[in-house]
């Protein structure tokens, strides 16, 4: 790679990771050694080691990693190692649903292992299939892709636009409805910032990723190869006519979340409520415009968005960003062991500096992250410390509130309570390990590697070397 600043070793990295951290091809081993291949169809990354309680998919850990390998392959590191990547977790994604709906997690047989709602799930699954057919088209490999996955594709991302329209799309607010997200509580019912945001971007990678397919000559009839009618012929879908629903569902969500969410003169709400109230309590949802790319429909508003976020999240004992403030009251809050700075959500602030060229401060972002690094180099999920951990057990864990919290019916899917017993117990040990590593030491982190972390992390190295990317 070549460095057009300053270089990274001399600046980011911290003296005690014995791993080339500043390296993006070593982010791409560590998620390739968290890729599997599939039961179904296809090979993806499980969100950390099987060991560290997240032996699953999720779509929402996926999305950022594909859009990861997108951009390392447009920076041409390993191109085509990432190309075959995207299109196997493309192909994950296509075989476990075929109705358009995703949901918050899945085990590598494919089976639906879920707990909560979480609506944005059925944007990261249009956006980790567009991220494929784009990887396709950098690759010059578009025309020559088979026909069953191109024709699956297409007709995956029209599923899920029929399922927004028909389930999410709120005519009358003229925006998406969700009960949980990036969050699992009730902080993500009503219409949230986040899973807007999500789905603007997704559609606005669907209409690039079908633009792709049309310039290739590919366009006309798509055909699903496993649906033979009864005379035997094939059931086939006019692109054109998917094209024209794209782009119809973003003609109406676009200017809702416009004057829902950019109004001159008011703060960007990380939501409103059902009956129409606006919260506008700091969680690191309002980095979502930046995030996605949507200063075209948020102007100015998604740089004071991302800043307030950033103001109002920064931990001031380790550095880095919470995802909420952590009042513990708060219904909507989930602690998760002590409140502290989830390393994913910190790189984002890295990548929102580095697209606003300010390196020295993103450096320190990129720093602060490597200071929370085992020395393999390998990222974790979030930390806490000692003090906030053992206020979660008082306040929260021992009295019930953080069950009654995370278990909320009003956020739940119709899921049996077996598996919800089964989290419990995947919480209770996790808390009991923590109990015991602070008997040592007074920070702890969760879940190392994480790959979503290692994605964001590799997406930040790549802006901050070579620019921004405008369709990241």
């Amino acid at each position: 790679m070549t460095h057009s600043k300053q270089s990274t070793t001399d600046s980011i990295v911290s003296k005690h990771v014995d791993a080339p951290i500043d390296d993006p091809a070593f982010h791409l081993d560590v998620l390739d050694e968290l890729s599997y291949n599939a039961d179904v169809d296809g090979a993806v990354p499980l969100a950390s080691d099987p060991d560290n309680r997240y032996p699953y998919v999720y779509p929402r850990d996926v999305a950022s990693i594909t859009r990861a390998w997108l951009t390392a392959l447009r920076h041409d590191v390993r191109p085509d190692v990432c190309r075959a990547r995207i299109v196997d977790a493309a192909r994950f994604l296509i075989a476990v649903e075929d109705d358009g709906w995703w949901y918050q997690r899945y085990g590598l047989d494919g089976t639906d292992q879920s707990i909560y709602r979480q609506e944005d799930n059925v944007a990261h699954g249009i956006r980790i299939i567009s991220h494929a057919v784009l990887a396709l088209d950098a690759s010059d490999d578009l025309e020559s892709v088979d026909e069953a996955f191109l024709s699956n594709a297409v007709e995956s991302i029209d599923a899920a636009v029929a399922v927004a329209c028909s389930e999410l799309y709120d005519a009358n607010a003229h925006l998406i409805e969700s009960t949980t997200s990036i969050h699992e509580g009730a902080i993500e019912s009503g219409y949230t910032l986040w899973v807007n945001c999500a789905f603007l971007a997704a559609l606005q990678q669907a209409a690039d990723a079908l633009d792709r397919i049309e310039a290739a000559g590919l366009s006309g009839d798509v055909s699903r190869t496993e649906d033979i009618d009864s005379s035997g012929g094939i059931d086939t879908v006019a692109l054109d006519d998917i094209v024209e629903r794209v782009g119809k569902l973003r003609s109406l969500l676009e200017p809702g979340v416009e004057r829902c969410f950019a109004v001159d003169g008011t703060t960007v709400p990380r939501r409103y409520t059902l009956d129409g109230d606006r919260d506008e309590r700091p969680d690191i949802t309002l980095l979502a415009p930046a995030y996605f790319g949507l200063e075209e429909v948020f102007g100015e508003h998604a740089v004071r968005a991302a800043e307030r976020a950033a103001a109002s999240l920064q931990d001031p004992r380790l550095g880095g960003l919470q995802r909420f403030r952590g009042f513990y009251h708060d219904h909507d809050v989930h602690q998760h062991g002590g409140n502290g700075p989830w390393m994913q959500y910190t790189a984002w602030h890295a990548q929102f500096r580095y697209d606003r060229e300010e390196c020295e401060r993103g450096d320190e972002v990129l720093s602060t992250i490597i200071g929370h690094t085992d020395a393999t180099g390998h990222i974790p999920e979030h930390l806490s410390t000692r003090e906030r951990f053992e206020q979660f057990v008082e306040q929260e864990w021992d009295t019930g509130s953080d069950f009654e919290k995370e278990f909320d019916d009003n956020v739940l899917r119709d899921v049996s309570f077996d598996r919800i017993a089964e989290e419990l117990g995947h919480m209770r040990t996790a808390y009991n390990e923590m109990a015991a590593a602070l008997e040592e030491r007074d920070v702890i982190s969760f879940a190392a590697p994480l790959a979503w972390s290692h994605a964001e992390f590799l997406t930040a190295l790549l802006k901050r070397e070579r620019g921004r990317d405008p369709h990241a």
